[in-house]
């Protein structure tokens, strides 16, 4: 396991690590699933300082137990989900990976790369047995893919360090110890899932893995989903032990948060990033629309509107071909290509600045309007489309997942009137669609450059 600057080193090895499929695993169990793995990496041609893309999923016990193993021998992982093989491969070229593992939970085995390791997940109990390679809190840690939904895809370096500076700055706030028990609710390809990963590192808790569609929260204390996540587990879960919920990803609709509070969840907002190791900014939810004030060791500065952060927790840079290139700073700072303003010193995220159009020369944020939607007990997600208008240069076009309901000229009604008594005229969308299932399924964000193109293609 990894060891050092605090990383579980002072956790008695027969507590519960993880839960895994009903399984319950000690440190000192995990510990010898990790040393059976590290030397069949290195056994493969694996060193240290080499890059292994992993394809998964979602979270497993495999594809966990492979990164703490290159973690503690100091090869850097490359998380990526499931895509089609020209993807895969654009993103094994950008990494320049020296060899690829596919999870054996990846439904489809037809994947294949130049050099994919096989490995066998077999418990070592030999306590003595040789060690390769030494965990260090400066290695790169992980590259893990920005979205790419406005250009190609960027492979963000993160240290060991930086990992822990950002769990160690939540630890606080979202009060956790190694008496709680984390949902790794999200992909480590995803790097909120990732850094629920090294959350549990730093803290000594017990993870549980998600298994199947369903969430077990069984003896869960904490997690971190996006909206419509929590909204199934409030809707199927008669009984819940959640004590916290970090949501992000999406506009939080103050209807989740209320039913929240009524089964006794306490639920915080967080604005975050990949570049910043996840989490940035949270607060516990209430009836201001912020994002709360920054957590310890990150900073926040707004200039014209513009969102900027630095601290402990950002990117060593972005990893191309096998190098390291530092991120593009002004004066230090980092340009999120978010929008948002202060209130009470607390940050209000008004959208990221690409999601912004002019309409009858006025400038819209799409998610000013998104969050007018959501206000309807029936809309689950919200996205607004610019489309192209003679007259006002771009109209807004609302696409709309809905919760066990259809989209009627009814409900169209209700939408218009909800607008109407909190929009200006030149808001308020002039068509409203239903998202297709095939956009919902895919990670844990909509991609809203294949919502802009579905939606063009059907106003044709």
């Amino acid at each position: 396991m990894p060891h050092g600057e605090g990383v579980t080193k002072s956790i008695h090895p027969n507590r519960p690590a993880l839960q895994a499929a009903s399984v319950d695993y000690s440190w000192c169990e995990l510990s010898g699933y990790v040393a059976n793995v590290q030397k069949q990496l290195f056994s493969q041609g694996l060193e240290s300082g080499d890059v292994l893309l992993v394809v998964t999923a979602h979270s497993s016990f495999e594809c966990l137990i492979v990164y703490l193993a290159a973690l503690q021998s100091g090869i850097i992982v490359a998380f990526v989900p499931v895509l089609p093989h020209a993807e895969l491969i654009k993103r094994s070229t950008i990494l320049s990976s020296s060899a690829s593992f596919v999870c054996p939970s990846v439904k489809d085995q037809s994947i294949e790369f130049a050099n994919t390791l096989v490995i066998d997940f077999l418990e070592v109990k030999n306590e003595k047995q040789q060690r390769y390679g030494k965990f260090r809190s400066s290695n790169i840690a992980s590259l893990i893919f920005t979205s790419g939904s406005t250009g190609e895809p960027k492979a963000v370096a993160h240290t060991a360090e930086n990992h822990l500076t950002s769990a160690g700055g939540l630890k606080g706030e979202f009060s956790f110890d190694r008496s709680s028990t984390w949902l790794l609710s999200l992909p480590l390809f995803h790097v909120s899932g990732l850094a629920i990963v090294w959350r549990w590192l730093l803290s000594g808790c017990c993870l549980r893995l998600k298994q199947g569609k369903g969430l077990a929260l069984e003896g869960v204390t904490h997690t971190s989903m996006v909206p419509t996540q929590l909204l199934r587990v409030l809707e199927e879960n008669k009984t819940i032990e959640l004590e916290r919920v970090l949501l992000g990803g999406a506009i939080i609709p103050h209807q989740l948060a209320s039913l929240a509070k009524e089964r006794g969840v306490d639920t915080w907002a967080g604005y975050g990033l990949t570049e910043m190791a996840s989490t940035v900014t949270a607060k516990r939810v209430d009836e201001i629309d912020t994002a709360g004030k920054a957590l310890p060791h990150r900073q926040v500065r707004v200039q014209e509107q513009r969102i900027f952060v630095r601290g402990d927790t950002l990117a060593a840079g972005y990893w191309r071909r096998g190098t390291l290139h530092p991120l593009q700073l002004v004066d230090g700072w980092f340009d999120t290509k978010d929008l948002g303003q202060w209130y009470n010193d607390e940050l209000v995220i008004l959208g990221r600045a690409d999601n912004q159009f002019i309409s009858g020369g006025e400038n819209v944020h799409c998610e000013e309007i998104e969050r007018v939607l959501l206000k309807h007990s029936l809309v689950q997600q919200a996205f607004i489309v610019p489309v192209a208008d003679r007259v006002f240069g771009h109209r807004p076009v609302a696409a709309l997942s809905l919760n066990e309901t259809k989209l009627d000229t009814g409900l169209e009604s209700e939408l218009q009137v909800l607008c109407q008594s909190h929009l200006q005229g030149f808001k308020h969308p002039i068509a409203y669609y239903t998202i297709p299932e095939e956009l919902l399924g895919h990670g844990i964000k909509i991609s809203r450059a294949q919502l802009n193109d579905w939606v063009l293609n059907k106003r044709q």
